[in-house]
């Protein structure tokens, strides 16, 4: 069964019940109080008549009294004769009728509840079609004075509320049974939309929203939706460029390794089955070699990128002039030998981070510089000190970066000149290992480039909160040396350095 008519049948005959329930106790309660006024009445008329005619009585003399009847009696002090205002019976102390208005008698058993403590009393006779108020009280004389009185409208009222009652109890519920169907529909349709749109998200179209203008519980989940769905999109996108990009890494690797190990297999056969020359097989011999420093290259980066996606560093504390210029002294040969000049100015200041991976980091970024850099030309690499971190930027006077190349030159085996690359022994590894190493640092790179104007690229080091405050701690205990009298200060430079530069030719 659907919610909405579980809902219907739930919510409809509870409200039924109540109404039903409410309106016979206001009914029942509207009868007993008028049943009480009319019973208060009735009492009130008898006591009047019992007064009337004991103050009557009284009043005549015992030779008066013998001579006058109990209807004489009556009658001069009765002026209502008619049934609309009651009826009278007057009875002796021996229960005998004394006298009767007329001849409507109604059976009661009203003297069963007269005693010494209650001298009045009442009874509501049902005779025939009529409903009867009977009242009767026993004077001081003795006598027992009983009047009637007709209440049937009072029950027929009574029913005719119940009539009407019924028959808009029966209105009632079909217009709010019909009200409740209309609003479990709208709602109901909302949530038909809803699991529409699930089912569609789920049979894979993920650009399914939902659109829903109300501000309820119904609108809330359907904005909760679209957050799930645009959520998910985002790493259903995600997922997928990953695939991609995994397939054209594993394309690219296998590029990589079909070309040097086709040529090593080759000449190694051409030694293996040809008489050559002395320098035919040193040549045959050097190519081998070559391609092998080549493989063994391409395995060392995929290492280094494998542990830095995989490594859970610890941060130290590194002297920043140090790190650059023990990474200056160790790409000096392989920049001697394209005759490149490096330039490096440090300011002092501390990085917080893994000594070996920011040297390998700076080395990748240098030697990225170094194959885009033509014989003669710069490298420059810059430290600054900031107020909450550290500054180094690597800059070449290469051939540059075209903008919509920038975005992809850290995928791995992603080359921007591939000839170019691999005859420089690339594999295009370096950046996408600079990039793992940045991430792991917690700290922000970007790079500047055009065709024609070099590639900067520059890295930003941030202290985290402990950092900056065993900082501050360490740079308050540290005092300022004193200079040595006769001893000389080094100037530095204008970036706060010691402005040291190493040529190449």
């Amino acid at each position: 069964m659907r919610l909405s008519w579980k809902i219907f049948f739930i919510t409809t005959p509870i409200f039924v019940l109540f109404l039903t329930f409410f309106g016979l106790w206001m009914i029942q309660d509207n009868f007993n109080g008028s049943l009480d006024r009319e019973i208060e009445r009735c009492m009130i008329e008898n006591q009047m008549f019992q007064n009337s005619y004991e103050l009557t009585l009284h009043s005549l003399s015992e030779e008066q009294r013998a001579q006058t009847s109990v209807r004489q009696l009556v009658e001069s002090f009765h002026q209502r004769s008619d049934e609309a205002g009651g009826n009278a019976r007057i009875f002796g102390a021996d229960g005998e009728l004394l006298y009767q208005d007329n001849a409507l008698v109604v059976e009661n058993s009203i003297a069963e509840q007269i005693d010494e403590e209650h001298n009045t009393g009442y009874e509501i006779v049902r005779q025939g079609d009529a409903t009867y108020l009977v009242v009767q009280a026993e004077g001081d004389s003795g006598e027992r004075i009983e009047t009637t009185k007709n209440i049937t409208e009072i029950y027929a009222e009574r029913s005719a509320m119940y009539a009407r009652y019924q028959i808009g109890v029966l209105i009632l519920s079909v217009l709010v049974g019909g009200l409740i169907l209309l609003a479990l529909f709208l709602v109901m349709r909302n949530m038909q939309k809803l699991s529409s749109a699930t089912r569609r998200f789920a049979t894979g179209r993920y650009d399914t929203r939902v659109k829903i203008g109300s501000t309820d519980e119904i609108g809330r989940l359907a904005e909760d939706f679209n957050w799930m769905a645009n959520t998910m999109n985002t790493q259903m996108e995600q997922l997928q460029n990953e695939v991609a990009r995994q397939e054209e890494f594993t394309a690219a690797f296998a590029h990589e390794l079909k070309t040097p190990l086709t040529s090593i297999i080759g000449y190694a056969d051409t030694i293996r089955q040809m008489d050559l020359s002395p320098e035919e097989t040193d040549m045959c011999a050097d190519y081998i070699f070559r391609q092998g420093k080549r493989l063994q290259s391409l395995s060392y980066k995929l290492l280094d990128l494998t542990m830095a996606g995989r490594e859970d560093i610890l941060l130290r504390e590194i002297r920043a002039q140090d790190l650059l210029h023990e990474v200056e002294r160790t790409v000096l040969p392989s920049l001697l030998e394209k005759q490149l000049t490096i330039q490096t100015e440090a300011q002092d200041g501390y990085i917080y981070g893994d000594r070996d991976l920011l040297i390998s980091l700076f080395i990748n970024l240098i030697d990225n510089a170094r194959k885009a850099s033509d014989p003669g030309k710069r490298i420059r690499v810059v430290g600054m000190r900031l107020p909450d971190g550290y500054l180094v930027s690597v800059e070449d006077e290469g051939r540059g970066i075209p903008p919509e190349e920038l975005s992809r030159i850290t995928e791995a085996f992603y080359m921007v000149d591939k000839s170019r690359a691999r005859k420089e022994g690339g594999a295009g590894l370096g950046l996408a290992l600079c990039q793992k190493i940045v991430e792991l640092h917690q700290a922000v790179w970007q790079m500047e480039s055009a065709p024609g104007e070099g590639l900067k690229v520059t890295v930003r080091f941030s202290y985290l909160e402990e950092e900056r405050s065993h900082r501050r701690s360490r740079d308050r205990r540290r005092a300022r040396p004193q200079a040595q009298p006769g001893q000389k200060k080094r100037a530095p430079d204008k970036m706060g350095g010691t402005g040291e530069e190493a040529h190449i030719e």
